[in-house]
């Protein structure tokens, strides 16, 4: 250590100069500095929060999954509502749409119907239908459906109905599932009631659409 006033060096821990008695500036080591543990913030839950916590997790993915069945459980349904309506307010483009294209390309090309014989084909029932509830109930008559059962096709029975659709009519795409329903249907006016009954209403499903089968090709399945 030098001292400042007579610039000689002392030994390092002396507080004053050997040789002229002045005190040296001594420089206090620094404590090297002490860690410093930070708090968790991080919330900490216990483990009765988490059990409820998973049951009420539980609780919400079994409603999602009932909602997600009835939902797909009722697109035959809107089928059946779409074909009520179509008759109802004998909308010819709504009827003919509950038909997929396969069939409609089918009756085009192997009974050469040109497109708008095709359609006038297909739509027939429906104004049938439509003058007979008139002719019954009387015009402005209203229509309400029932769905009585529903039964859809084993695996084996969805297989056997492909192949006809593939070799008997000319079809691509395949349906993932066929239904079939009894549908009631009720016609009210205001010259009476009259109760219709379809106890063979038959719908599949392709590519996530519903569409109503045609006759011809469940009757070809039947046989």
């Amino acid at each position: 250590m030098y001292c400042s006033k007579c610039r000689k060096q002392s030994p390092a821990n002396f507080q004053t100069c050997v040789y002229c008695g002045a005190s040296l500036d001594v420089k206090k080591k620094k404590e090297p500095s002490k860690f410093v543990k930070k708090r968790d913030y991080r919330l900490k839950i216990s483990f009765k929060k988490r059990v409820v916590a998973a049951i009420v997790l539980a609780v919400v993915l079994a409603v999602a999954a009932v909602v997600t069945a009835a939902f797909t459980s009722a697109k035959p349904e809107k089928l059946v509502k779409r074909f009520v309506k179509a008759t109802l307010t004998e909308n010819a483009q709504l009827y003919y749409s509950l038909y997929d294209d396969n069939i409609k390309q089918y009756k085009i090309d192997n009974r050469y119907f040109a497109e708008d014989e095709a359609f006038a084909q297909a739509v027939l029932p429906m104004e049938e239908s439509n003058a007979f509830y008139t002719e019954k109930c009387g015009e402005g008559y209203k229509l309400t459906y029932n769905i009585r059962s529903g039964e859809t096709l084993s695996q084996e029975e969805l297989e056997e109905f492909i192949n006809i659709l593939k070799t008997g009519f000319s079809y691509i795409e395949e349906p993932s599932q066929v239904d079939v329903l009894c549908v009631e249907i009720i016609a009210k006016g205001d010259k009476g009631e009259y109760k219709t009954v379809y106890d063979d209403f038959w719908c599949m499903k392709i590519k996530g659409k519903w569409y109503k089968v045609d006759k011809s090709v469940y009757s070809e399945y039947l046989k």
